[in-house]
């Protein structure tokens, strides 16, 4: 009679390497999104730092800016003072409003700074527009100073 043998052979099974590596790579990728989603918040942060500190400054620069214009209504230089700023609904354009004083006895006028960016020239333009009404200036948002 024979003697039936049998072998027996181990079986390695593939899956365990990779399931060491799908487990190596889910952590990287953990790793990575956490790396990633800080630094987007820092970026983001240092963003709004910047825009706040550029809002810090923009009341004094407007202010400079109208105080130091050369106005000058019929032959005579005006004292020039902002009251505010704003963007126009009408046309979403950003103006600061102003008064100016060309006479002490005479009282204040009002004027109206309008800042546009226009295209042809690849710059920052303005006009003027002057009323006798104190309080007007165009509907949308606006922002009186108040000294």
């Amino acid at each position: 009679m024979l003697k039936k043998t049998s072998k027996k052979t181990k079986v390695s099974s593939s899956i365990r390497p990779s399931v060491g590596i799908i487990f190596a790579l889910s952590i990287a990728l953990i790793i990575s999104i956490i790396i990633s989603v800080v630094s987007f918040t820092q970026l983001k942060t240092y963003e709004s730092d910047i825009a706040t500190k550029k809002l810090e400054v923009f009341d004094d620069l407007a202010e400079s800016y109208i105080r130091d214009m050369d106005l000058i209504v019929n032959d005579q230089d005006a004292n020039t003072y902002i009251t505010g700023y704003g963007i126009s609904d009408e046309n979403d354009v950003f103006y600061i409003t102003f008064d100016f004083v060309l006479d002490p006895m005479e009282g204040a006028h009002h004027g109206i700074l309008y800042i546009e960016w226009d295209a042809e020239h690849g710059s920052f333009g303005h006009a003027y527009s002057y009323h006798d009404d104190a309080s007007y200036h165009p509907d949308g948002i606006y922002y009186r100073i108040v000294e």
